[in-house]
């Protein structure tokens, strides 16, 4: 039985989409953010499941200034690498006014910040930076913040979040799990044995055109 074009396709999309969501076991989730002010690890953390839609858990951790400021953390459990992530929340979550974990948190009580200038336009202090694993590299390429309308962002990594990776960063307010009513990362270029698949698909349906032919 010959296969038309559209069922090539549609195979090798299917193929392709089961190499991107495949299941694997999920990395123990350590230490995703460092110490900041008040806080021992990340206040939410953020997961990206193997399939299905993104997990937001709550440690218990308060606010890491004292007062309203929350040290958020992703981990990719995907089998993509995660170039950025957009997030929509009830309250201004991009509000920042300036005691994000870079700097100071809170210069009343002294607690210290991690010391670092955000680059690019942001230049907040609220950027983390990205982990190769599930344990905070507060020394990794800082994470950056763009279409801040201050209920909803976009949290870019640059050189993406690796599966089995992780990242942080601050938002402001004393977030919870249902604070936020979207969450949509954005993967990087698809893997090679994606590509592969697809390429493999699309060769099989040129053999059969050529039988048809002759």
């Amino acid at each position: 039985m010959e296969l038309s074009l559209k069922q090539y396709l549609l195979a090798g999309t299917m193929l392709a989409g089961s190499a991107l969501i495949g299941g694997g076991a999920t990395p123990a989730a350590a230490n995703v953010c460092p110490n900041v002010g008040l806080d021992t690890n990340c206040g939410i953390i953020i997961n990206l499941p193997a399939s299905g839609p993104a997990t937001v858990t709550a440690t218990g951790q308060g606010p890491y200034d004292g007062v309203e400021d929350t040290l958020v953390g992703v981990t990719n459990n995907t089998t993509s690498t995660i170039t950025s992530i957009f997030l929509k929340a009830k309250t201004d979550i991009g509000g920042f006014d300036g005691d994000g974990i870079q700097v100071n948190p809170n210069p009343t009580s002294g607690l210290p910040g991690l010391g670092r200038t955000g680059t690019g336009p942001n230049g907040t202090g609220y950027e983390g930076a990205i982990s190769a694993n599930m344990t905070a590299n507060p020394g990794g390429t800082l994470d950056t913040f763009s279409n801040n309308l201050l209920t909803s962002l976009t949290v870019n990594f640059p050189g993406g979040i690796a599966p089995g990776g992780s990242a942080f960063f601050s938002l402001e307010e004393p977030l919870t799990a249902a604070s936020f009513t979207g969450i949509v990362p954005n993967p990087g270029v698809p893997e090679p044995t994606t590509l592969s698949i697809l390429g493999a698909a699309l060769a099989g349906f040129g053999l059969v055109r050529r039988r048809r032919k002759t």
